[in-house]
């Protein structure tokens, strides 16, 4: 099934927001190098697959041993071809790559696949190799895809510009799905059980290395591909943040869906990092994020995102969170309504006119509840379940209905004919569930639209993954890329009473007023009616309640000057230099949060907001989103925190001023996206005002620390 593909059409001719790959994928002459007589071979496999799917342009072997590869007449050089080419694949030992590619510029190829491996994979020598290229396919206009790739391929011209062995099971039928990966083999996989799965394809395509056309790049064109409804992307490092987030924006708009599996998980990510936001924000958990919060769908397998991309071209996706579930088998009812709770969907009851509606068809024994048991008569009267599906799908206390089906080959025929005879409106709002389907019934009811899952968690967990994400992409344009990112050595970290001062000249948020003592002689003498709070200021020493350097609520004169003294014999034991101590009068919130605003190489600035404390690491419960942010967003970000019921009056306590809360944490991620010399701020934690203190009250910074640039 091709799942509505748009027909052929030529895309890709506005180079302004598309890379020009086009012509890759749509060429009208490809020359293979390194062309093999043997369809087995590398060389030899894109010349057999393209004779195989009935590519109608010009193909040329080039092979300067032979005078004809698989029946085409070889040519000895790319210099001496017939007529000018659109692609060229490169199937040669890396050593003649470089040549290669060279000649490729200089008779006007568009674009060059390159399949040899001994590049930057290879080590330092082979990563000057491939920046070389890179320089080649620049400075001649070639869109490079590789080194290192499986390369590309397109059902609907029938250009295969690759050796994958999955394209030896068969014919893979044009559609609507296309595939970006940065791996060969789960490319390969993919395409693999995308054919089994009987769902038609786009594009695909494998980019290795990366020396030219990277995961964003291909991105960038399938956003504006009018082939592709739904796109896969396996992922495992993206080189150009800005460019991915905005093709990613660009494909949302569009009405394109996003899959993707992001490869290296496990990561440990920042975990020495000085602050907490650098703790809770490792690379995982940052990729993870950014993914999500422009409209990424995030998967762990293969299987699941086929399963996933099936749900979104057959357009089932759910308008809410209400299931009805209807089963032959009441405990598998029980299974998936446990699954739809843990998953977030409600199971309602049915309406009086749904229950008077289905009574007519259930037998006497069943109840018309939600789960529907279908119970074993089914068997008896198979043709009354597509009169069930009718009355619960089109129900309007429903959004979607799960069915779930056991076995039943004896009469999967008539359920399959009563399920496929459905209207188009009540079928995309049917998830079907059935274990241990007979194949032909399970292909009837695909080529119908419907999606057929084996097992109940699968369904759910592929229901959750597509429904309506919980933000919209962000339009706001994402800060340019550093060019490098700045080694360590050139950041320094400040300490709270610097970085106080740095949050005053930026805004938004206020701190106390507070003083330094280098010694108690500096106290003043009207220090004397607390309480105070009294912390010692170092660099080197940004959690100090781990070395029992804070003291808190300090009455009177001499105990603040015995607290400066105990303070700074801290930091001489400990071999630490100091600022001095820092005398604050106490105060405190009607809640307390984490805010972290912080710079990632690759993607930008970021917030980071969580309940704040001292235990923040040991039970995290944070939310990172990428700047810019409204105020809004803020709200929606701090409402969805497991902590928000500590917002609204938690046992009599007064409720948050979220508008004030946002605006002032607002405020402040705007001055941080454009201050470039600081790296990162903290403030853990953040005192929150009530919402009916008076006018003006601003969140108080009671603790924090940046680290800034030095040069």
């Amino acid at each position: 099934m091709n799942h509505d593909a748009p027909t052929s059409k030529s895309i890709g001719s506005d180079r302004k927001t598309a890379p020009a790959l086009a012509p890759l994928f749509e060429a009208r002459s490809v020359a293979v190098v390194g062309a093999s007589d043997n369809p087995a071979r590398i060389g030899g496999r894109p010349i057999a697959y393209m004779k195989a799917m009935g590519f109608t342009g010009a193909l040329y072997p080039v092979n300067p041993k032979r005078t004809e590869v698989q029946g085409l007449r070889a040519y000895p050089d790319l210099a001496d071809l017939p007529g000018p080419v659109d692609l060229v694949v490169i199937a040669t030992p890396a050593d003649a790559v470089e040549a290669t590619l060279q000649t490729a510029a200089r008779i006007g190829a568009c674009g060059a696949v390159i399949f040899s491996s001994g590049f930057s994979e290879s080590g330092s020598d082979g990563a000057e190799r491939q920046l070389r290229l890179q320089a080649i396919a620049k400075e001649g206009g070639v869109a490079l895809i590789g080194p290192n790739c499986l390369g590309l391929f397109d059902p609907h011209t029938g250009v295969a510009a690759s050796f994958t062995t999955a394209l030896e099971g068969g014919a893979v039928a044009p559609g609507a799905l296309a595939c970006i990966s940065q791996s060969g083999a789960m490319a390969a996989y993919w395409l693999d059980m995308v054919r089994s799965a009987g769902i038609g394809v786009s594009r695909w395509i494998s980019t290795g290395n990366e020396a030219d056309v990277d995961v964003a790049a291909a991105l960038e064109f399938m956003a504006h591909d009018e082939r592709t409804r739904v796109i896969c992307l396996y992922i495992e490092d993206i080189k150009d943040g800005a460019r991915f987030r905005a093709a990613a924006i660009a494909a949302r708009e569009a009405g394109k869906a996003l899959i993707a599996i992001k490869a290296g998980r496990s990561e440990a990510g920042a975990k020495a990092a000085a602050s907490h936001t650098g703790a809770l924000a490792g690379k995982p958990e940052v990729y993870d994020a950014f993914l999500r919060q422009f409209g990424v769908i995030v998967v762990r397998s293969l299987t699941e995102m086929v399963q996933v991309a099936e749900i979104l071209l057959n357009r089932q996706v759910p308008t809410g969170d209400r299931l009805g579930i209807m089963s032959v088998s009441g405990g598998a009812g029980v299974m998936l309504a446990d699954e739809a709770a843990t998953a977030g969907f409600s199971v309602p009851p049915l309406s009086p006119d749904t229950g008077t509606a289905l009574t007519s068809v259930l037998p006497e024994f069943a109840a018309a509840q939600n789960p529907i048991d279908l119970t074993g008569s089914i068997v008896q009267r198979p043709e009354g379940l597509g009169t069930a599906l009718r009355i619960v799908a089109g129900a309007p206390e429903i959004d979607a209905l799960v069915l779930f089906i056991g076995l039943m080959h004896s009469i999967a025929e008539p359920l399959a004919d009563a399920m496929t005879a459905l209207p188009s409106e009540i079928a995309r709002r049917v998830i079907v569930v059935w274990m241990g389907a007979p194949a032909q019934a399970e292909q009837r009811l695909a080529a119908a639209g419907l999606t057929v899952f084996n097992d109940i968690p699968e369904a759910i967990a592929a229901l959750a993954a597509v429904r309506a994400p919980l933000r919209s992409p962000l339009r706001g344009r994402m800060p340019d890329r550093e060019s490098e990112a700045t080694p360590l050595a050139q950041f320094q970290t400040l300490s709270e009473h610097a970085a106080k001062a740095l949050l005053s000249r930026l805004g938004g948020v206020s701190v106390p007023a507070g003083r330094l003592a280098r010694s108690a002689a500096d106290l003043a003498p009207e220090l004397n009616n607390g309480p105070w709070a009294a912390k010692l200021q170092s660099s080197q020493m940004t959690h100090k309640t781990e070395h029992g350097a804070v003291r808190l609520g300090i009455r009177d004169h001499a105990s603040l000057a015995q607290a400066v003294d105990d303070l700074l014999a801290i930091a001489t034991r400990l071999e630490v230099s100091a600022d001095g101590v820092l005398i604050e009068p106490m105060q405190s919130g009607v809640a307390e949060l984490l805010v972290g605003l912080r710079r990632d190489p690759q993607f930008g600035p970021f917030l980071v907001l969580g309940r704040g404390g001292t235990a923040v690491e040991l039970e995290p419960d944070t939310r990172l989103a990428f700047l810019p942010l409204s105020d809004e967003e803020i709200v929606a970000i701090l409402q969805s925190l497991r902590c928000a019921p500590l917002f609204s009056g938690f046992r009599g306590r007064p409720p948050v001023d979220l508008t004030a809360t946002a605006a002032a944490i607002g405020s402040l991620a705007r001055a941080f996206a454009t201050a470039p010399e600081v790296e990162e701020i903290e403030i853990n934690p953040l005192a929150l005002p009530a919402a009916n203190a008076e006018a003006g009250t601003v969140p108080v910074a009671l603790d924090a620390l940046a680290v800034v640039r030095t040069s």
